[in-house]
């Protein structure tokens, strides 16, 4: 996994896409007034913005929050599966490393990677 979690980390997807411009107060207000969570106790909030391309982790640590951002400039992150009608719902840490490492993308690897590099 990219994000380096506890195995005891607990993850919560909002259901909506949400912009991405919003910063670390912003989403912890998202938490509190639509999900009705505690945002303080270590757990992973995962945002995902409406085109796919970009995702945010808010999680609290110690003494401050922590926003962890990845944006990919090809491809789209495919989306978990929602089994409740609610703001937020759990997501076990599998699906989310399985969300953010398998990028769905119509170019093949070498276009991928060839285009990787103009852009360095």
């Amino acid at each position: 996994m990219i994000f380096n979690f506890t195995d005891t980390t607990r993850f919560y997807f909002y259901c909506d896409p949400v912009d991405m411009r919003k910063g670390i107060h912003s989403l912890y207000h998202l938490i509190q007034s639509t999900g009705k969570m505690d945002a303080l106790n270590g757990d992973g909030f995962v945002f995902i913005g409406r085109n796919r391309k970009t995702i945010k982790v808010l999680r609290w640590q110690k003494e401050g929050f922590i926003l962890y951002n990845k944006k990919l400039e090809l491809g789209r992150y495919s989306l978990p599966q929602q089994l409740k009608d609610a703001s937020f719902f759990e997501i076990k840490s599998d699906i989310l490393d399985q969300m953010v490492n398998t990028i769905k993308h119509q170019s093949s690897f070498n276009e991928l990677r060839q285009k990787a590099m103009i852009t360095l």
